[in-house]
């Protein structure tokens, strides 16, 4: 008897099952029931984890694509040569050689280009010695092929009479346009330019020029 009762301790000895107390075991289901439904309710109400947000590459340009949305600017430099003819109604007309030189500020887009700054002409005349010259502030404009141009100034010696000698200070302005070919930073101009002034004492005198240009910068 003796012996059977000790067989039986050591077998629940043996078996942790056996060893516990029935309530110690009801106790563990339970908290374990009760944290598996607390899980359960914190993953309702999160719901599911978010998929990983990715950034997408931005796209390259399209072939094709006109460079330079922005404007861009700086310094540009021109020169010029025209054959001239100033003309007056009732004194006939006076050709010579028109030679410019300009500089100032340009602003580009695509193929939209801006330009403001002075224009020195030096002007002779056949048939004198004596060289006109004058400044005229001149703003251009190109597109694509195609340019005008348009300013106002102050020149000396050209005649407003039958004399090609007789000449006084004037003011007046410059209108012209023509067509545009470029390469890189060089723009070649080729245009006509209607020049029209006033001298000191009211007489009117209109040049005809025939321009071309060569002007380096943006």
């Amino acid at each position: 008897m003796i012996l059977s009762n000790a067989s039986s301790v050591v077998i629940m000895l043996a078996d942790p099952v056996m060893a516990a107390d029935p309530s110690d075991v009801a106790l563990a289901e339970l908290e374990a029931e009760l944290e598996a439904e607390l899980e359960a309710e914190l993953n309702a109400e999160l719901g599911p984890e978010p998929a990983p947000v990715s950034v997408p590459a931005p796209e390259p340009p399209p072939e094709g694509a006109p460079p330079h949305t922005k404007w861009r600017g700086g310094p540009y430099f021109t020169l010029g040569v025209a054959p001239m003819s100033t003309m007056n109604i009732h004194a006939g007309f006076h050709p010579g050689i028109r030679y410019d030189m300009e500089t100032g500020l340009a602003w580009k887009r695509r193929r939209v280009r801006v330009y403001f700054g002075p224009d020195f002409h030096l002007m002779q005349y056949f048939g004198r010695k004596k060289v006109g010259f004058g400044v005229d502030g001149m703003a251009t404009f190109t597109l694509r092929h195609v340019y005008a141009r348009v300013g106002a100034g102050a020149s000396m010696g050209m005649p407003a009479g039958t004399d090609v000698n007789d000449t006084r200070p004037m003011m007046g302005g410059i209108l012209g346009a023509g067509l545009v070919g470029r390469l890189d930073e060089v723009e070649g101009r080729f245009g006509v330019d209607y020049d029209v002034r006033v001298d000191t004492s009211g007489r009117v005198a209109q040049t005809v020029l025939l321009t071309m240009r060569l002007t380096f910068g943006p």
